[in-house]
Order: structure tokens, then C-alpha cells, then sequence
């Protein structure tokens, strides 16, 4: 903690304030500051004062200023900060992946901490990236024009900002010795997220995790398929009523056997407001089919949906049939976690069979950070659906005719092949029990 000491050489009056995910961390900051005031007190020109020291609140001697050391959670009260170093705010993985624990770090910053900052006043933000959404990542977001960033990655790459500006495969000077070897055997030890998170300074591997942005990118349409053979939308529901997130996109097939993404409508919705924006949605790209998760309440959210058509055909907003069914179909056995059920629209994604029609930023930004024992991106999931649901009509698709002979091409086809009635059907189950003539 070397930051603080020298602050204090250029101004002993700066009150300054180390702020940490807990009281021990932060006190432990507060207490290699203070030692080494103590020990290296006469060069540097000021002392610690004999009435104030306290490892978690201290004075310079004869001067104004100090250091208070706290919790993010303990509330910093009676102290102002010309300097604020906030350490690692989250202990952990399991703490960044928590949305309810970001958004009370990011609560405690806003409503508390950036209050006791002194008009001039400075604000360092040290912490591992564990996920895109941390309060470094908020913050950044919310307010671009105040804050910089500085990262020095282990090893400098491509897609990973270096403020050494290295060329990509420069392994950094470690002050503990770190050797290209050791990085690559420490990277093989901890994985992916810990290896991105803790040494390259980044919340993903910036290649992707389960879903690669090479791959997105590679195969990336500049439009939606001009003559698609099957649109369907898909959803995955919020399934608790109070307008969670929920996964609803339309994907379309081509006759070439490509599925393209072709609209992603994802955001926190009631089952009603879903159910309306699913139908909207259908009739803005011309989709014949909705499909919705039904491992929950697959006979309540095809219901929740019908209704829906029912209204907007009743306002004029539909003059057409528009199918409804639920996903996995029945008789499918669930498969697997989310990962498992993945599987198909993974490959897809990779060998360019699904592909998205266009650029879908917050789409890709969640795929790309998927990680295995992550939760599923709601939009991601609605992908699966539909690719799935695309995959699955090119076996519906049967071309028959009636019998009795004719024409096909203005060549003869024989009595029983038939020469007219050429078409799809859903299964070829109904067509045996279709009546002739």
C-alpha cells in the first residue's frame, strides 16, 4: 500500500480512506501503511500521531490528516476523503455472480461512499473483474466521462487492454517471479474465468466461453434471409410475475438449412407483457409459429398466449393463423442442464448453421460471457428454442399429392403418385387421416 504513503509526502493534511469488502481486509490495508510510516518515518517526513492509532482510524502527526480503513457495509461516518481506494469490494466469484449482492455494492457506493468525497477529491477502484456487471463495470458504465481505466494483463493478447501497449504474447515483469512458463501452468491450474479474472484483468475470456465471438462474427449475416421457409419466435418466460427477464427472439430457417437470429426482444416482462410482445413480434417478421419453455407450465404459458392472440386478432392487429406450442414437445424427455439442452445450437453456432441476421449487442456481450455452471442468458436460451424448433420443421415438411395422376413440371406422373395437390403438411400422421374428395 505504498499509494497512501506517498500521498501523505506530498500532503500530510489529506484525509484519506481505504474502503475493502470487509473491516479485515481493509484494516490489514490500514496496518502495512502504518508500518511502514513507522519504520521509514524519518524519510519520508511525518509520523503517525501518538493519539490516533487505531489500525482502522489514524492521524499524521500535526497535521490534518489521516486514514480511516472500513468495510464496504460498515458506513463511513464522521470522515471525509480527499483520496478514496476502494479494494476489492467483492470477496469473491460467488459474490460478483450474486445480482443482489452487485447492486448493493453499487448502492453503497452511490448512497454513501461518493458522498464523503471531497470536492477535488480522487477515487481509486482496485478489484478482480470477476463478472462484466461489478462496480467497476457500473460505474464505467454509468458515468464513462469521469473514469479511466488502467489494466496490465499477465500475459498482453488481443481483445484484453494493456496500458503498456505490448504486442500480444509479452508475459509482464512479476515482482514475484513469475516466469511465460509459470503464467501457462498457473492459467492450466486455476481455468478460464479465474486466469481472465485474476491475472488478465478482464470479467470473460474476450474469445467467449462456451459461445466464441469468432464464431458469431464469422458467420454473421448483413440481413434476415429475404425468403425464409419457417419463422417461429421463441421464448423462455420470466417465471415469477414480477417482470423478471425473459428470453423471447425470432429465428427463421432458409432452404439451405441455415437458422438466422433475426430479432431479439429479451427484457424483464410479466407473462402477460410477453405474451402481448410474442404476438407483436410474430406479426412484425411474418413468424407461423410462437413456442414457448414449458418445463414449469407448459399448459398455462400456451394459454397465456393463445389469449393473446385471441385480443390482437379481436383489435385487427392479426388475420392469420399463428401456432402455438410448447418446447421441449411432448413426449421429449428434458435433457441435461442447460448446457446439455445447448448442445445443438452450440455446434450450429460453430459450423455457421445458426447465425445471426445483423448485430445484436447485448445478445452477444451475454452469450459470449456464458460460462458451464453459469446461469443461461434468458436470450440465449430463447435461441436454443428456436433453433431447435427451425431444426425440427425440416422433418415436418413433406411434399405429397392426391391420387389420381396429372402433371408435375409438364411431365406425366403415374395414377397413384399424383399431379396435384403439391405441399407441406405438419405430420404425415395427418395427412393418413385427411378425408378424399
Amino acid at each position: 500500500m505504498w499509494t497512501p504513503v506517498w500521498a501523505f509526502m506530498v500532503d500530510p493534511d489529506l484525509q484519506i480512506v481505504i474502503i475493502s469488502n470487509g473491516d479485515d481486509l481493509a484494516q490489514e490495508h490500514s496496518r502495512k501503511v502504518r508500518d511502514i510510516i513507522r519504520e521509514h518515518g524519518d524519510f519520508l517526513g511525518y509520523r503517525i500521531a501518538q493519539d490516533k492509532t487505531a489500525v482502522g482510524r489514524w492521524r499524521v502527526d500535526g497535521h490534518k490528516g489521516g486514514m480511516l480503513a472500513a468495510g464496504i457495509n460498515s458506513g463511513v461516518v464522521g470522515f471525509g476523503a480527499d483520496l478514496m481506494i476502494i479494494d476489492d469490494p467483492v470477496k469473491d466469484a460467488a459474490q460478483a455472480d450474486s445480482a443482489a449482492h452487485r447492486k448493493r455494492v453499487l448502492a453503497e457506493y452511490q448512497g454513501s461512499l461518493s458522498t464523503r468525497i471531497h470536492p477535488g477529491g480522487s477515487v481509486f477502484l482496485v478489484m478482480t473483474r470477476w463478472h462484466e456487471e461489478d462496480l467497476a463495470g457500473a460505474l464505467v458504465k454509468l458515468e464513462p466521462q469521469r473514469w479511466r481505466s488502467t489494466n496490465v494483463p499477465a500475459v498482453s493478447e488481443v481483445g484484453v487492454p494493456d496500458a503498456l501497449g505490448r504486442r500480444p504474447g509479452v508475459t509482464m515483469v512479476s515482482a514475484l517471479g513469475f516466469t511465460p512458463e509459470d503464467f501457462e501452468k498457473r492459467r492450466r491450474s486455476v481455468g478460464e474465468r479465474t486466469w481472465y479474472a485474476q491475472f488478465q484483468g478482464v470479467p470473460k475470456n474476450p474469445a467467449g466461453g462456451l459461445v466464441k465471438s469468432a464464431w458469431l462474427e464469422a458467420w454473421r449475416l448483413p440481413v434476415a434471409p429475404a425468403r425464409p421457409v419457417f419463422t417461429v419466435v421463441a421464448v423462455d418466460p420470466s417465471d415469477s410475475g414480477e417482470g423478471d427477464s425473459c428470453g423471447l427472439v425470432a429465428v427463421s430457417a432458409t432452404s439451405d438449412g441455415v437458422c438466422a437470429l433475426i430479432a431479439d426482444r429479451s427484457a424483464p416482462m410479466t407473462s402477460d407483457q410477453w405474451a402481448r410482445e410474442a404476438v407483436r413480434l410474430a406479426v412484425a417478421v411474418g413468424a407461423s409459429q410462437i413456442t414457448v419453455e414449458g418445463f414449469a407450465a407448459r399448459e398455462t404459458y400456451t394459454r397465456v398466449v393463445k389469449e393473446a392472440i385471441t385480443r390482437a386478432t379481436e383489435r385487427g392487429e392479426l388475420d392469420r393463423p399463428l401456432r402455438v406450442t410448447a418446447w421441449p414437445p411432448k413426449g421429449r424427455a428434458r435433457v441435461g442442464d442447460a448446457v446439455a439442452r445447448s448442445a445443438g445450437l452450440l455446434q450450429a453456432l460453430e459450423v455457421g448453421t445458426c447465425r445471426l441476421a445483423g448485430q445484436f449487442p447485448e445478445f452477444e456481450a451475454a452469450a459470449v460471457a456464458w460460462r458451464a455452471g453459469k446461469h443461461q442468458p434468458d436470450s440465449l436460451a430463447a435461441l436454443v428454442i428456436g433453433h431447435d424448433e427451425c431444426v425440427q420443421a425440416a422433418g415436418r415438411e413433406w411434399s405429397i399429392t392426391e391420387p389420381g395422376g396429372g402433371t408435375v413440371g409438364g411431365a406425366p406422373v403415374p395414377a397413384g403418385a399424383g399431379g396435384r395437390g403439391w405441399g407441406s403438411v405438419t405430420a404425415l400422421e395427418d395427412w393418413q387421416r385427411m378425408r378424399v374428395g
